[in-house]
């Protein structure tokens, strides 16, 4: 679980009936260091120092966040969309144990998608598949024709071939396919 949630770009940690972190993932690690401006030395030690580093994360948030149901939070971030974390208690059979997942979620970055993910599923082409992904990150097909070295009417060609392969028909639904894939290794 932690690991799909990483590939998806998203933080997780499995605490424990007592708030201990008892696992997180890479982008967790990534997440708490960045946000709470952490020595490496913390980070590495993590989930050791798990309960202290959460709770001072906690410690930001405007709402009371609960462990105990399914809740989430936002904590505000100058200059930065807000930094989501959620809550999802596990079903548990005793005491101990694992007992939620926490999954935090940075509203700023995008979830990557892997061209050839793309490549596969619908049969695009190298360069289709770039600019799905290109697109997917937010970048205007003029600004992929900049950057690329290409004309926007070639963009706009390989665009039309994508609506085809992928079936959608604008390119907002194009990003929304495309973003539904990040799961996928």
């Amino acid at each position: 679980m932690l690991e799909t949630l990483n590939r998806m770009g998203c933080g997780g940690l499995i605490l424990t009936t007592d708030g201990e972190v008892s696992a997180l993932n890479e982008r967790a690690r990534v997440l708490l260091q960045r946000e709470l401006d952490l020595p490496e030395e913390i980070v590495t030690a993590l989930p050791e120092t798990g309960r202290a580093v959460m709770k001072a994360l906690l410690s930001r948030a405007e709402t009371r966040f609960r462990l105990d149901a399914e809740s989430w939070v936002q904590l505000s971030r100058p200059g930065q969309r807000a930094l989501v974390l959620q809550a999802m208690p596990l079903p548990q059979a005793g005491l101990a144990g694992p007992h939620t997942v926490v999954i935090l979620i940075d509203l700023d970055e995008l979830p990557p998608v892997r061209p050839a993910t793309l490549e596969a599923m619908f049969g695009l082409t190298p360069a289709e598949a770039r600019l799905a992904v290109l697109l997917t990150c937010g970048a205007t097909p003029s600004e992929v024709a900049r950057s690329q070295g290409l004309s926007v009417a070639t963009v706009r060609s390989q665009l039309g071939a994508i609506f085809v392969k992928t079936r959608t028909r604008r390119q907002s639904e194009l990003v929304a396919l495309v973003a539904r894939l990040s799961i996928l290794p």
